[in-house]
């Protein structure tokens, strides 16, 4: 059993941002249906690459999902989705406005009364008011990056900011949405009754930066406090430094402990003398000022050796230190194994498809059995007849093109 078993999800998202979430509930047993555009479906869907005629970009966050691809201009449409939320405990949407569940009469205040349980969980760009809002203003991964300061700490070629190059923004929040969903549902079972929630890109990406936030709006005086380890001008030269070695890179943290015993251990590892005693790098502070010369000393030691070679030796002194890797890298570590995070999936027309599996592990309740993510529409007649119509009922909305 899994720990959302019973529970069923009204899935309208898309792209990235509604679908991290709502795999999430999948994965750990919520029956997800995902409605879907007949002809296009999710705009994820279009994203390549490809296996056979599946996106794989779509693949990665839409398994263990059911599709019903309905015409929702289609008064019939419209019709079908309230026969669902009759069965339903949560609808998810992540529309930029409010105003296209509005115009379908699928808008929170419109069903709030008809169904009391209902859990209405909707993620945004930046809200659901505001003046970002009353413009309609596009919601997405770079503006909520640009618009939270976090590409502004970034500085890439020609020392323009630039962009994180990952999802850092929908995952984020996809996750905070999930968290909305399960505290809805815990507060249901004392109430009785269901909820409206939301998050946003932006929320998501203000919250994480708790340290630097926390600092600004107390002690603005402070311009920087150092919480970016060796990126920073303030920060510890030893948390987060880069070396190159004989054959890579690695990232190397010494922390946890005073710094002149953190130097101490440091020699040790390296085999090198001359770093404890040095009064430039007596204290954190001086080491600070010192960074250049500190990294001088350390860069043509790295280099002698194999990352290899290195990884045991600093360990041996407790001194935190993984090689820099590609993604491609990162999916052969042996610890993902151990961990399970690497799942295989088998869809009868596209064959087998390989994720990064569900980050959570719970004992008493595990994630379900996995399967592939959906084709457009391939679950519309199985989702419709447990709904109550029958295959020729079906079968005639399909010839009217009210499902694909």
């Amino acid at each position: 059993m899994a720990a959302l078993d019973g529970i069923r999800i009204l899935d309208f998202t898309q792209v990235i941002f509604g679908p991290v979430a709502t795999q999430v509930l999948a994965d750990h047993g919520a029956d997800v249906i995902k409605i879907e555009r007949p002809g296009q479906g999710d705009l994820a869907r279009g994203f390549g690459p490809w296996q056979g005629e599946q996106s794989l970009s779509f693949a990665s966050l839409n398994r263990n999902k059911r599709s019903l691809a309905l015409n929702l201009k289609d008064p019939e449409g419209v019709e079908i989705a309230h026969r669902i939320l009759e069965k339903a405990d949560v609808l998810v949407h992540n529309f930029r406005s409010g105003a296209v569940m509005q115009k379908l009469g699928l808008d929170y205040e419109s069903l709030k009364e008809k169904y009391p349980r209902l859990i209405y969980a909707v993620g945004s760009g930046y809200g659901s008011e505001g003046p970002y809002v009353e413009r309609n203003k596009g919601g997405h991964e770079s503006m909520a990056q640009a618009l939270s300061g976090v590409v502004e700490q970034f500085i890439g070629p020609k020392n323009k900011p630039q962009r994180l190059p990952y999802t850092v923004a929908d995952f984020n929040a996809g996750m905070l949405l999930v968290q909305g969903v399960l505290l809805a549902l815990m507060a249901r079972e004392r109430t009785g009754e269901g909820q409206y929630l939301e998050t946003s890109l932006l929320d998501g990406m203000m919250s994480m930066q708790a340290w630097t936030t926390t600092r600004l709006l107390n002690a603005p005086e402070e311009d920087d406090d150092g919480s970016a380890g060796a990126t920073s001008p303030k920060g510890n030269p030893l948390d987060g430094a880069v070396f190159k070695t004989a054959d890579g890179f690695l990232m190397v943290t010494a922390l946890f402990r005073p710094f002149d015993i953190l130097i101490e251990n440091l020699q040790e590892a390296l085999g090198a003398e001359g770093l404890a005693g040095d009064p430039r790098f007596a204290t954190l502070d001086d080491a600070k000022i010192n960074r250049e010369a500190l990294y001088e000393k350390l860069e043509p030691i790295f280099a002698t050796r194999t990352s290899d070679e290195w990884i045991p030796r600093l360990e041996a002194q407790d001194i935190l230190v993984a090689p820099i890797r590609s993604t491609a890298e990162a999916l052969e570590d042996p610890q993902l194994e151990v961990n399970g995070l690497i799942i295989e999936v088998e869809h009868e027309k596209l064959g087998k498809m390989r994720h990064v599996g569900p980050p959570l592990r719970l004992m008493g309740t595990p994630a379900r059995a996995h399967w592939a993510a959906p084709l457009l529409g391939e679950n519309s007649q199985d989702i419709l007849c447990e709904m109550g119509w029958s295959q020729e009922q079906v079968e005639a909305m399909r010839e009217r093109g009210v499902i694909q």
